[in-house]
């Protein structure tokens, strides 16, 4: 029962592993962006893409969770 415990805690901790900005770079191409910009500030990814021919400013934490995707005006 405890080792059962550790392999959960292991696997967590795995999940919980910073990806790299081009792994996050590659879910926005997924999604249907194009990247034309990628860049790192304060810990986050920073991505500037196109999508349907209007231009989106993406901010990703480094699990590659969306914090801020707006069109750029």
């Amino acid at each position: 029962m405890i080792a059962a415990g550790m392999v959960g805690m292991t696997a967590m901790a795995a999940h919980a592993q910073p990806r790299t900005i081009t792994e996050c770079a590659q879910k926005l191409t997924a999604r249907g962006f194009n990247v034309i910009d990628k860049d790192i500030d304060d810990g986050l990814y920073e991505f500037e893409a196109i999508k349907n021919n209007i231009k989106w400013d993406v901010k990703m934490d480094q699990q590659c969770n969306v914090l801020l995707e707006r069109i750029d005006d």
